[in-house]
């Protein structure tokens, strides 16, 4: 009987977790780090213990400090959530030999499924349809290369260990094999210590499609139906939902079908997941299986009002469920999408800074699994993932409109996130038609761009962005007032106004040859409304994002970073200098110098690679030159928008 539960994680899982735990009446134990003691879940529990300061080797992937809190606090089952240590076999293994419940698989299917070779062998032997490629023990480079060659090109190469896209890297041409294949397995093994790799084919244009399974702890195997999980970047995943439009009655009964057999031949126990990759010509072939609980769990809940938490608890406390596989059906549709501390307008860089407002007002009916509150910093040590926003309704396209709503409604200020670029996706005809694959983000990258701001839409963005600055200077709204030109930056897109009248009551401007006017009804804390000369409203809601005073606003659903400067500022040094250097994109770690101070560098050759957010990203030259200087070395932690290095 489990009754005390310790959760070996951090952030939205956690609270998850807590959240059936209490349904349950059962205890739970959580865990957080220095750097989260302000988080939500650091306080959440029924006992609350703090792990030090350190990085994560000392703190949530200590497995021996881990499982003596376990003891000592007399939690009879550790939760891994997902990540850390939910697919180490090692930590299951710890826990096992000290009288703890792992609420997850045996060891045995976690060794199995989580090498992506062995698990390709067992499949091969099952029987399930595998997609063509290489997953043998030699890893000499010149061998990979050759079978590469066997399999044609393009080739995907991928980690045996781990997901999550890191180790992985799309070859095209023969010519790009040597540097993708050193790449990946030097990613793979600072993720998971393990650099060795498979190769396969790579299938143009795929759909990912997986199903859930929950197998009971007296081996009977369910599958909860499938989910679609086409919207990704850099092979994580952006949005999901169930049912897919893209299978048939059929498809879908053959794909879960065989997900259950898989479940079967491996005697499986608890929450996994079975990953397809969906061919153009509607074949599907297993990718992987993910041995823990997943992120996007919650819209199978949606569909079919079971608790895959609960279901777990129950697996590993060694019972059977009392339903059938009949008993389980879908019902409607459900899409969730995961809020991201990252820029998609800049490569989807990761993004950082302290959440200084998290609304969510509930205008909408949706489900939101965050892990933040106001004030919280997001960490770079940490998967960017802010907040998970769910919703479900009776028709697909009802569920695409209600998670507009909903993303209007929840707004996570101070910092930049992947929310308008999330509205963006939704708003697309191929989206809404379900035209998708894996390769949609990028392939519509020119029509998921930001789109151009009309003058009207300006006009109501520059009187929000007069009235905040109003708020927060003292003394601004003054009767004495006299006409004053300003400059506006909306999006780093400059905006030349004269403001004609300004108080507490009124603002006026102009604003390329045309006079605007507003009355302002309120104006308190980090909102203002405004009403125009026609009688339309502007709601608006704002924070200072930075030290230069740069404002991020909310208007009227609208998202923008805005600031309000008396004239052109002159250009200074440090961006002469900028514009011969290398900027870091975000705070991170130096992991990698390609070159030295002197050598030549041609456009577009990588120059160094930053690690953040447990992935690499390669800086490269803009353009031909000579290193002058770099300014840090391999192992240097560096701030976003700081200089790199100088080209001449």
């Amino acid at each position: 009987m489990i009754n005390k539960i310790l959760i070996a994680n951090r952030g939205e899982i956690a609270l998850r977790v807590i959240k059936t735990c209490k349904r349950l009446g059962i205890e739970t134990v959580t865990l957080y780090a220095t750097d989260d003691a302000n988080l939500p879940h650091a306080s959440a529990g029924d006992e609350n213990i703090h792990l030090g300061r350190g990085p994560l080797s000392n703190t949530y992937l200590d497995q021996d400090k881990i499982i003596k809190i376990a003891l000592d606090t007399g939690a009879n089952a550790i939760h891994p959530g997902y990540g850390f240590l939910s697919e180490n076999t090692e930590f299951c293994k710890k826990v096992a030999a000290n009288g703890l419940i792992f609420i997850g698989p045996s060891v045995d299917a976690i060794e199995l499924m989580g090498d992506k070779k062995e698990s390709k062998v067992k499949m091969e032997t099952l029987k399930i349809p595998l997609v063509p490629g290489y997953h043998g023990e030699n890893q000499e480079p010149a061998l990979l290369f050759e079978e590469a060659k066997k399999i044609g090109f393009p080739v995907l190469i991928k980690a045996t260990a781990g997901g999550g896209g890191k180790g992985m890297r799309i070859v095209n041409n023969e010519g790009e094999f040597s540097d993708a294949l050193s790449a990946s397995k030097r990613e793979a093994m600072n993720a998971f210590s393990n650099d060795k790799v498979l190769l396969e084919k790579y299938i143009i244009n795929p759909r990912h499609i997986e199903v859930q399974l929950v197998s009971d702890g007296k081996g009977n195997h369910f599958h909860f139906f499938e989910r679609e999980c086409s919207i990704q970047r850099r092979y994580q995943k952006v949005i999901e939902e169930t049912p897919s439009v893209a299978i048939s009655e059929e498809q879908r009964m053959d794909m879960c079908q065989t997900a259950v057999d898989i479940a079967k031949g491996i005697d499986y126990v608890g929450a996994g997941t079975i990953e397809y990759i969906l061919a153009p010509d509607d074949n599907f072939y297993f990718l992987e299986m993910n041995t823990r609980l997943q992120v996007e769990h919650p819209v199978t809940e949606l569909v079919t009002g079971f608790d895959l938490v609960e279901l777990q608890i129950i697996a590993a406390s060694g019972k059977a469920f009392d339903f059938s596989q009949d008993d389980i059906s879908q019902e409607g549709h459900a899409i969730e999408c995961r809020v991201y501390a990252e820029d998609p307008d800049n490569d989807f860089l990761p993004t950082s800074g302290r959440i200084q407002f998290v609304q969510a007002n509930s205008k909408k009916d949706y489900r939101l699994d965050c892990g933040y509150k106001n004030g919280n910093r997001i960490s770079t040590s940490y998967d960017p993932m802010l907040a998970k926003v769910i919703v479900w309704e009776s028709e697909r396209m009802t569920a695409i409109d209600s998670m507009q709503e909903a993303l209007n409604d929840v707004v996570f200020a101070g910092a930049k996130t992947n929310r308008d670029y999330l509205k963006r996706i939704l708003d697309h005809e191929n989206f809404e038609t379900g035209d998708i694959h894996t390769h949609f983000i990028e392939q519509e990258k020119q029509s998921l761009k930001k789109m151009e701001l009309s003058a009207w839409d300006s006009s109501k963005i520059i009187a929000a962005a007069l009235g905040f600055s109003g708020m927060s200077t003292q003394n601004i709204w003054g009767y004495n007032f006299k006409a004053t030109e300003k400059n506006i930056f909306i999006d780093d897109v400059e905006h030349n106004i004269l403001m004609t009248e300004f108080n507490q009551d009124r603002i006026s401007f102009v604003f390329e040859n045309v006079d605007y006017e507003y009355r302002v009804l309120a104006a308190e804390n980090n909102s203002i409304t405004l009403q125009s000369e026609d009688g339309e409203f502007l709601e608006a809601f704002g924070v200072v994002f930075d030290a230069t005073k740069k404002m991020q606003l909310f208007v009227n659903n609208k998202e923008v970073f805005v600031q309000v400067k008396e004239k052109v500022e002159t250009k200074s040094s440090s961006l002469s200098i900028s514009e011969g250097g290398l900027l870091s994109p975000m705070p991170g770690k130096i992991f990698k110098i390609h070159l030295q101070a002197g050598s030549s560098v041609k456009e577009g050759e990588p120059v160094l690679i930053v690690e953040a957010m447990k992935m690499e990203h390669t800086i490269r030259s803009p353009r031909d030159g000579i290193i002058k200087e770099i300014f840090y070395k391999e192992g240097d932690q560096v701030q976003g928008g700081v200089i790199l290095c100088e080209i001449e």
